[in-house]
């Protein structure tokens, strides 16, 4: 109920524009909810503490990631949350399933990869002159490898989930975010360069002067885009600590 009330409410002022605390501070007591989830229910130390640990990180990465222009630390949390949940995962106990669902996870995980992998290559050709192709790709290695430690959580946790798989659908979700994040630092020269037009354009301004600024009102915009990506960066943790919660304490089956 905790869970599902903050992430409701940082979902819905995402939704409506509202940036700021209160629905930074909501998604942060939406995970530590699940992260807490998995502190009591748990009891498998190596996995209570990994998957928690790694809980926690996507809640920083949940505050981080909210003004623009920090997905560089976003991604660094995230690169941490997902080898935490990679640790965790592989401490579940294992269960027999058919060879053909490891097989659809390993394709299902490698479609988040090869797009990652697309967009680092188109935005490797639209880069300016002045800017290496080394230096986009070390500004992308903390997402680039995100979505490659998450991909491997997906296809560990099918043989340690519940008969719902919710250990990897979270853990799908979880490389949703990291494609979300690197698809958004992709355009960092972008952003960078119309910050600087408009600092150059507004250089006229100096103390001292009176300007007239009127204020205008505006309707509301929706962010539905933000809304949905805080959405899945909330719910993929919650079904990974619902998922082990189910399976923590069952004995394994190799």
């Amino acid at each position: 109920m905790v869970f599902a009330g903050a992430a409701a409410l940082s979902v819905l002022t995402t939704l409506a524009g509202l940036d700021g605390r209160v629905p930074e501070a909501a998604g942060v007591i939406a995970l530590l909810a699940a992260a807490l989830h998995v502190v009591l229910l748990v009891h498998r130390p190596v996995a209570r503490w990994a998957l928690t640990a790694g809980i926690i990180a996507m809640a920083a990465a949940c505050v981080m990631g909210r003004p623009a222009g920090r997905e560089y630390g976003t991604a660094v949390l995230l690169v941490i949350a997902a080898a935490a949940l990679l640790v965790g995962a592989a401490a579940l106990p294992q269960f027999r399933r058919p060879a053909s669902l490891t097989a659809a996870a390993c394709l299902v995980a490698l479609v988040p990869v090869v797009v990652v992998a697309v967009r680092v290559a188109e935005a490797r050709d639209t880069l300016p002159q002045y800017i290496s192709p080394l230096v986009l790709l070390r500004h992308l290695a903390p997402g680039l490898l995100a979505t490659g430690l998450a991909g491997l959580v997906v296809v560990l946790a099918v043989s340690r989930a519940d008969r719902w798989f919710l250990v990897p659908a979270g853990a799908l979700l979880v490389q949703v975010t990291a494609v979300y994040t690197t698809w958004h630092m992709s355009g960092w020269w972008y952003i960078a360069d119309s910050q600087h037009g408009v600092e150059t354009s507004s250089a006229f301004l100096e103390p001292g002067l009176r300007t007239d600024v009127s204020v205008a009102v505006t309707p509301v915009d929706f962010e539905v885009g933000a809304a949905l990506a805080l959405a899945v960066l909330l719910l993929g943790p919650a079904l990974i600590a619902a998922g082990a919660a189910r399976t923590a304490d069952a004995p394994a089956v190799v």
